[in-house]
């Protein structure tokens, strides 16, 4: 009888220091997370602003001939892209890079530059910047403020691609804006599709 009540007393004192063990990891997790998410605002934040100064100095002798179809660095500005009906403010700076992704959308350099004729694509992830995007639908407005003026599109429709489709970035009668994030959109791991958004500039 000792045994067993020293085996339970043990098994409990085994259990309540697996408690604590998984309280204090979830409670380091937390912290970990909330640390990060703010330090992805503050980073947004300091890109919006970046991006809005360079827009608001920009003038249009600072653009030499022909320099409105040079592709800027991983990391140039590129411009805000706004859309209204979603809430949705974000810097858009060149590039697929991490360090882009995590604050910004990002410019596919391969593709046209936004103020150039073609379809410029956009891309970002869908757990942050482009989270909203599943509430667009045909026909919402998309802004974007650039260092070459604003632009203005309306968008043509939705769908969903698997991430080898590439076509989506090909030119493509009407479309000048393709933007591109992640499905579905609460997918925990890699996900498996891409949202793509197609605007025709107005």
């Amino acid at each position: 009888m000792r045994s067993l009540t020293q085996s339970s007393r043990d098994g409990y004192r085994w259990l309540r220091a697996l408690e604590r063990t998984l309280l204090l990891t979830a409670a380091l997790c937390l912290s970990w997370y909330g640390w990060r998410m703010l330090e992805i605002q503050l980073e947004q934040a300091r890109a919006t602003e970046e991006v809005q100064h360079a827009i608001d100095t920009a003038a249009p002798a600072d653009i030499a001939p022909g320099g409105e179809g040079i592709v800027p660095p991983v990391g140039g500005i590129i411009g805000q892209l706004t859309i209204p009906k979603l809430g949705l403010s974000a810097p858009v700076k060149a590039g697929e890079a991490a360090d882009v992704l995590d604050f910004s959308v990002g410019y596919l350099r391969d593709t046209p530059l936004p103020w150039m004729p073609g379809n410029s694509a956009f891309a970002a992830h869908r757990d942050r910047l482009f989270r909203s995007l599943e509430y667009i639908a045909p026909g919402d407005e998309i802004n974007l403020s650039t260092t070459h003026g604003p632009l203005h599109y309306r968008v043509l429709k939705t769908f969903i691609v698997k991430p080898d489709e590439v076509w989506v970035l090909d030119p493509i009668p009407n479309v000048n804006l393709t933007l591109i994030t992640c499905y579905p959109f609460y997918y925990v791991g890699h996900a498996p599709s891409r949202f793509i958004v197609q605007a025709q500039k107005q």
